[in-house]
């Protein structure tokens, strides 16, 4: 079987090199970039040796074993603590909104009270919602989840999104979390890292790592006889593939804007939100995301964020808009391609949905499976496909 993957991103890497190894056969790679990565794509900066993210900052976070094993096959990955912070009139804070945030924010008198109170109500060691903060009978707790709908998530969601504020839901129908914990790490996964040199040299090593694949950058699918392939796997946008017969879906855009300047911060945090202040949503302190990596001077990469509207031919798609019009579209075109033989859609713009890293693992290693999985045969098809032999067994169903 010769099979076509289009794109050179995490998804259709691993795509490529669970049939080339698992299956052993052929498969060629296309990316209209001139490198591997897609919105994965990173480098390391040859001047100061930090890791540089200039579409996006990806983090893997996952409680599967399996999925840590197989991705540092082709690259070490940097174990790290993610414990980002919010800019709130003023003060750095820390996100996610835990009582660390109101111990940052109100006097320590009026802290405690609200943080005994909330435990009190709801116990410690636990995730709500501002919405049942807000719904308690408490004044201070409907003060609190209040302050906290008016400066974060409704300035964060508008700069996100581009939702005009009278569309929001009010404050008791907000499902915004809110730890009951001194626990401020953004991730609590059982395992958490970037890959220490970067997710484009690890994309790149498992595209290499056989000789049934064939990678070529510049190359766009309009360029390529799909005729000559046995199967397809698409991960651009699945309305692209349909030349937009049903309309466009609709997406939200990542710009990062990189500065070099001389080291400023220092709480190693290494990202800023800012949902109120500027027009930049986040500022990502590269250096600080992998704070044990040695850096030969005092300088510091800074990435500015912002939230844009996505426009064809100008900027990258990258966050779905899911609502009822988008997801008929999307269903569509999920009915066009239920009627094409040996074509599969995969990853954020295929599904039109957004996944973590680990998720696009594990939908590449499912994908790969449905290729040999019948009705009639047992569950455990899955596992030969997904996992190699040195791998636990019991890992892909955790």
């Amino acid at each position: 079987m010769k099979n076509l993957v289009v794109g050179a991103g995490l998804t259709g890497a691993v795509i490529a090199e669970r049939i080339a190894t698992m299956l052993r056969e052929e498969v060629t790679v296309i990316d209209r970039a001139s490198h591997v990565g897609g919105m994965h794509y990173d480098y390391v900066d040859k001047d100061t040796n930090i890791l540089v993210h200039p579409r996006h900052v990806n983090f893997l976070h996952t409680e599967h074993k399996f999925i840590w094993d197989y991705l540092s096959k082709f690259g070490k990955l940097a174990p790290v603590t993610f414990k980002p912070s919010v800019r709130v009139q003023g003060k750095n804070v820390s996100m996610p909104l835990c009582l660390c945030t109101i111990d940052g924010l109100f006097p320590e008198d009026f802290a405690k009270m609200l943080t005994n109170k909330l435990i009190a109500k709801f116990g410690y060691n636990r995730q709500i919602t501002l919405a049942e903060m807000y719904r308690n009978m408490d004044e201070d707790l409907k003060f609190l989840a209040n302050y906290f709908y008016e400066n974060v998530f409704k300035p964060y969601t508008v700069k996100q999104w581009g939702i005009d504020e009278d569309a929001l839901p009010e404050c008791e129908d907000t499902y915004y979390p809110f730890y009951i914990s001194n626990d401020n790490r953004y991730y609590k996964e059982k395992y958490v890292a970037i890959p220490e040199n970067g997710w484009a040299e690890l994309i790149e090593n498992i595209l290499k790592n056989n000789k049934n694949i064939k990678l070529k950058l510049n190359t766009d699918f309009s360029d390529i006889n799909p005729a000559k392939f046995d199967r397809i796997f698409f991960t651009g946008s699945i309305d692209e593939y349909f030349d937009y017969k049903h309309g466009e879906l609709p997406y939200r855009s990542v710009r990062m804007d990189i500065d070099s300047k001389a080291h400023e911060y220092n709480t190693h945090c290494g990202t800023y939100n800012w949902p109120y202040e500027y027009d930049f949503i986040r500022a990502h302190i590269f250096a600080d995301h992998l704070p044990d990596k040695i850096y030969p001077s005092n300088k510091d990469i800074i990435g500015y964020e912002y939230i844009e509207p996505f426009e064809l031919g100008k900027n990258e798609r990258f966050y779905p808009i899911n609502n009822v019009v988008s997801n008929e579209v999307y269903a569509r075109y999920l009915e066009d391609a239920s009627q094409l033989d040996n074509v599969y859609f995969a990853g954020r713009l295929g599904e039109f949905k957004y996944y973590e890293s680990d998720e696009l693992v594990r939908r590449a290693f499912e994908i790969v499976a449905s290729l040999v999985m019948r009705p009639e045969e047992p569950e455990e098809v899955i596992e030969v496909v997904t996992i190699d032999e040195d791998f636990d067994d019991n890992d892909i169903n955790n």
